[in-house]
């Protein structure tokens, strides 16, 4: 393990937190406290002797210990210091919050370069950065207001915009990260190295990418075969797809975007699930996390909707997802079992006759799902709260669906016809019993048509690991 990549673990798994700068580095401290982080946490500012309720140092050199994790908010100028004498101190890694490097070229290109330079091993995130949220040891290096809970597994999500991993942790979706970090200009690390740090790591059950650019995709396509292998699943949001988004990412962090066919082309190799939207990354890593992929592209769905029934036909066919004929023998199973207004039909209405009658619904899901389907889907757009008495039925269909899925050993899902008629609490339950709680039928359908052959490929990989690896970068480069 290079000098680096044990640094990086460090600012993973710290035992302690430095918070250098003024009110920026404050407020950081105070998230890292209210996250629960039990490891020390000190101040450095050379004109304060508390940075709020914790204890402040002149300098580097005169904490306790050398810090496994910094947070850093101050001049660039001073950043570049400062960061030397991090390095020279022995300090694990730092988030450099400050901007003001590559990203506005001339000058501060060239400071960025005497950055990489002074940084030596240190596990350096950064610059131009929001942090790095911790949810698992509470160790927060960032400093705004965010969503979340601590947890001991999810999904860590690594992102080339800073905007993107703060506003994606107070999503309303029940998507529970383990880890959130910002890449930043990547002067020193890059999504790779974050991949490779975290793919071993029991907390973590899925990835989440936003990406405008890979630094060495030989090391990325690595480390992605080995996440899909281990059943850790990577979904990527590609950003810079357009002329003009590619343009925007000069500007944003100073990286070019490079071809989308070149980057979806890699993306199918390694079996990533690639996304167009948050929303469609946030219900796809929901599904893979809680139901796991589906087996195939065939689904069973139900609704209490002939108008439900259409669309979920209608856009799941536009996605390439396939609604098997119901069989003669499940036919006549469920013309016994459904009254006598509902039709047999793949998507299914079973019609509202049925509502909260948990003992017909679990046998009418039963004779559907063991018939032939990859996927189970059911329908309902949750009441509100305070309609009690429908909300309980609607909890008991959803019960009844879990139970006959989870007989049959189908990948299942709930899903609202509109993300926002499905309250937190019935999809906590859902989640409980391994039914993926989906929100937004559009997206709940796109979530599950890009999984249908994730299980396929990490077949594929873990049988042909050596056919898929890439030769390392500087072969490609021709270089030694």
């Amino acid at each position: 393990m290079s000098g680096t990549r044990h640094n990086l673990e460090r600012l993973l798994s710290p035992r302690h937190a430095a918070f250098i700068g003024g009110e920026d580095a404050m407020h950081a401290a105070v998230r890292c406290a209210e996250g629960g982080f039990s490891g020390e946490i000190w101040g450095v500012n050379p004109r304060r002797t508390t940075l709020g309720d914790f204890p402040c140092f002149r300098s580097v050199g005169d904490l306790p210990a050398p810090p496994d994790a910094v947070f850093l908010a101050v001049p660039s100028a001073t950043a570049v210091d400062v960061v030397a004498q991090l390095a020279a101190f022995g300090a694990g890694g730092v988030v450099c919050y400050t901007a003001g490097f590559r990203e506005l070229g001339g000058v501060g290109a060239e400071l960025e370069k005497v950055l990489a330079e002074v940084a030596g091993d240190l596990a350096l995130v950064g610059p131009n950065v929001f942090g790095l949220l911790n949810y698992v040891s509470g160790a927060h290096l960032w400093p705004y207001a965010h969503g979340g809970k601590r947890v001991e597994r999810g999904v860590a999500l690594v992102s080339q915009s800073g905007m993107f991993s703060g506003y994606v942790t107070t999503n309303q979706r029940s998507v529970a990260f383990s880890y959130v970090i910002g890449s930043g200009n990547q002067t020193c690390l890059g999504v790779e190295d974050y991949l490779e740090a975290l793919v071993h790591n029991p907390a973590v059950n899925a990835f989440g990418l936003y990406v405008e650019a890979l630094r060495d995709i030989p090391r990325f396509a690595e480390i992605a075969i080995e996440a899909l292998a281990r059943n850790k699943p990577i979904v990527v949001l590609k950003g810079g797809v357009s002329e003009v988004g590619a343009g925007s990412t000069v500007t944003h962090t100073g990286s070019l975007a490079g071809t989308d066919a070149f980057y979806q082309a890699l993306f199918d190799r390694l079996g990533i699930v690639r996304v167009a939207t948050p929303s469609q990354m946030l219900e796809t890593l929901k599904l893979l996390t809680v139901a796991g992929a589906p087996n195939g592209k065939k689904l069973a769905a139900f609704t209490c909707s002939g108008g439900d029934a259409a669309m979920v036909a209608d856009g799941g066919t536009l996605l390439g997802l396939e609604f098997p004929r119901v069989s003669l023998s499940a036919r006549t199973a469920l013309n016994e079992l459904l009254p006598s207004i509902a039709s047999v039909a793949n998507p299914l209405d079973y019609t509202t006759p049925l509502w909260g009658n948990e003992q017909a619904l679990t046998q009418v899901f039963d004779a559907l799902v063991r018939d032939d389907c990859d996927m189970a889907l059911l329908v309902q757009d949750y009441p509100p709260l305070d309609m009690a008495h429908d909300v309980a039925m609607y909890r008991t269909d959803a019960r009844a669906f879990a139970a006959a899925t989870a007989a049959a050993g189908v990948p299942a899902a709930v899903c609202s016809v509109l993300a926002e008629n499905f309250d937190a609490e019935s999809r906590s339950l859902m989640s409980q019993q391994g039914v993926a709680p989906l929100q937004g039928l559009g997206d709940a359908l796109m979530a599950i048509a890009a999984s249908t052959n994730v299980k396929e490929r990490r077949r594929c990989i873990v049988s042909n690991r050596d056919e898929l690896r890439l030769p390392p970068l500087q072969a490609i480069n021709g270089t030694p």
